[in-house]
């Protein structure tokens, strides 16, 4: 039987200092005062940053060291900054919170150990904020099996959550993502459960697509309401994305994929078209 969580009691967010990242923290400070959650902020400090074009040329041990500490200078002073930020944030929304710091060398070991501890993981899209180099919110989506709400970059709302699209094709994937999204799902003024094309498969819907899942979420006390629509050809993240901005939803709840791996990498195909063409937070687990 899959778990259903009544709440979330750990949110977890990797943020960096740019304003996409603060304004990712603040929709994660946001969620976890509504949910009563710890909010747990991570940044991988990248060896990368600050570095200048010039610092390649230094010669002698003396400007290479110069050039060191001036980098860790800098690095040191963005982790004030967004210290202050995240802090400033647990104040404005009276939060338990953690701040934690993934050092140089450190990201591919502790990015995962990092996130396996969260009921929730708050993510970009498409920019990794505060992530490791070789780590993407795909990969670390995939890795830890954490369910994982993902924000575009050009998101520019705070609430998430209140009106919900929940895209059901009838797989277990789709029905984890459910179970995973129901603290929200209960909350939510209004909950669609979508299905696109119904009759097309009947086999994975029965005789009366969507009234089973629709029931079980009444039952949850979810304030659902169900709908069919045809796609007439056209891709069906695209038929998801019109639906959802003709509800004016702020969010969508799919499953990460529901193919074999063998089939598509990672996220399948419409949910990796919906996280490239909506520009809607999406929640998804697999």
């Amino acid at each position: 039987m899959t778990a259903t969580p009544s709440s979330w009691k750990n949110i977890s967010v990797f943020l960096d200092e740019s304003p996409a990242g603060q304004a990712l923290c603040l929709c994660a400070a946001s969620l976890a005062h509504r949910f009563g959650a710890r909010l747990v902020g991570v940044h991988c400090l990248r060896s990368a940053e600050g570095e200048r074009p010039a610092d390649g040329f230094v010669r002698g041990r003396e400007a290479m060291d110069k050039v060191i500490a001036r980098l860790r200078e800098e690095q040191e002073s963005r982790l004030i900054s967004m210290g202050h930020h995240f802090g400033a944030l647990a104040r404005r929304f009276d939060l338990a919170t953690e701040f934690r710091v993934i050092r140089d060398g450190n990201g591919d070991e502790e990015a995962l150990p990092n996130s396996l501890h969260s009921d929730l993981l708050v993510l970009g899209n498409p920019t990794p904020h505060g992530l490791p180099e070789k780590w993407t919110a795909e990969k670390l989506f995939m890795a830890s099996g954490v369910p994982t709400l993902l924000i575009p970059d050009n998101w520019s709302g705070v609430d998430i959550g209140h009106r919900v699209l929940v895209a059901w094709n009838g797989s277990r994937q789709a029905r984890r993502a459910i179970a995973d999204a129901m603290p929200i799902l209960v909350n939510a003024a209004e909950v669609t459960v979508l299905i696109v094309d119904s009759l097309r498969t009947p086999e994975r819907f029965g005789e009366a697509p969507g009234v089973d899942i629709s029931t079980h979420l009444a039952r949850h006390g979810v304030p659902v309401e169900l709908d069919r629509v045809e796609s007439h050809g056209a891709p069906v993240a695209s038929v998801l994305a019109a639906e959802a901005s003709r509800r004016s939803a702020d969010m969508v709840v799919i499953g990460a994929y529901s193919r074999a791996r063998s089939a598509e990498l990672l996220f399948g195909g419409v949910t990796r078209d919906l996280l490239a063409h909506t520009p809607l937070p999406i929640l998804t687990a697999r």
